[in-house]
């Protein structure tokens, strides 16, 4: 049923004023003419019955059978919009076709420049929220607590939803005890992180459809308050495949206890990750090989020890391994 459809679709759930004055007038027992005003209306629906003994004279339904009727009226133009809106997602896609039909590209608009950071926020907020299926963020830098904490809400709300969220950071950034927080929050949530200890482009890529990526200068530096938006189906499908092409290759970030701003519930120092790797260097393992043990990359294990010895306020790995060799939590698993 189309919208105007249903818009126009008459309300029989009740009685028009007209058709009201009329079913008095039978319940007062007058006789009432066939041109009788919503008299048509009130025997067809049979709410009024013709009097079989006395032409003229009509008599009203039970009750019980008005509610059904006037139950059932409603639920027939209830019926009718939940077809119609279900039937919408198809008829959108067809729309889409056409449009491919009758435009040589099927993007609604090609790419645009977004010079200031007020823009960038603006666009990737809208798009964003209205994400449908999936969302994937590459940040090689360093993203400042303001705006991680501002991110966090809007992130977490897509994420709470459904919405499929996938992160790359650079592994220095497991150091970052602002980043812990919003990868614990975001993991808890349903979304993945990893980390990569090389260089990757910016990225934000929503539903294949929209994508943000960094503006390169003549000399090739990154202009750090711009980006580049694209609705380009090609450029967006090849800057998701350059996406999976860096998560395949980075290690996931899945926070252990103690990470996320809080601290191990029996006030220990260490996560059970971190103590695995302590075992290793005391051993005299590589970091190369402590990280094949543990499914990461030697990158991670360096970040978990730089982050270790900063929490203990320590300079160097031979002070760690001697707090190590005397500390009790060498005991636990």
């Amino acid at each position: 049923m189309a919208e105007h459809e249903i818009s126009n679709t008459p309300n029989t759930s009740r009685l028009t004023e007209s058709e009201l004055q009329t079913y008095r007038k039978a319940l007062q027992g007058e006789m009432l003419p066939a041109e009788e005003p919503g008299l048509a209306s009130l025997v067809e629906r049979g709410i009024l019955l013709a009097n079989t003994h006395e032409q003229g004279r009509y008599v009203p339904a039970p009750s019980g059978y008005l509610q059904r009727h006037l139950t059932a009226a409603v639920l027939k133009v209830l019926t009718g919009a939940t077809e119609a809106l279900a039937g919408i997602p198809a008829h959108v896609r067809e729309l889409e076709s056409e449009q491919q039909v009758y435009n040589h590209s099927p993007s609604p608009v090609g790419t645009m420049l977004l010079v200031t950071v007020p823009e960038v926020n603006a666009e990737t907020i809208r798009t964003i929220q209205g994400a449908e299926f999936e969302i994937l963020t590459a940040q090689p830098g360093y993203r400042k607590p303001k705006v991680l904490k501002g991110a966090l809400p809007r992130d977490l709300q897509a994420a709470q939803r459904g919405v499929s969220v996938r992160t790359i950071y650079r592994t220095s950034g497991r150091s970052n005890p602002t980043q812990q927080d919003w990868v614990a929050m975001m993991t808890r949530a349903g979304a993945q992180v990893r980390t990569l200890g090389e260089d990757f482009l910016r990225l934000v890529i929503v539903d294949r459809k929209h994508a943000f990526f960094e503006v390169f200068g003549e000399d090739g530096a990154v202009q750090e308050a711009a980006a580049w938006y694209t609705q380009d189906r090609g450029v967006c499908a090849a800057f998701a495949a350059h996406f999976h092409h860096q998560w395949e290759r980075a290690d996931p970030w899945v926070p252990e206890e103690g990470e996320g701003g809080a601290s191990p519930e029996d006030g220990t120092l260490t996560t059970k990750m971190q103590r695995s790797i302590l075992r290793g260097i005391v051993a005299g393992k590589s970091y190369e090989i402590i990280g094949h043990g543990l499914g990461f990359s030697s990158r991670t294990v360096t970040a978990q020890v730089s982050a270790l010895r900063d929490k203990l306020g320590m300079n160097t790995v031979a002070q760690l391994t001697h707090w190590w060799a005397t500390s009790p939590e060498r005991l636990l698993p």
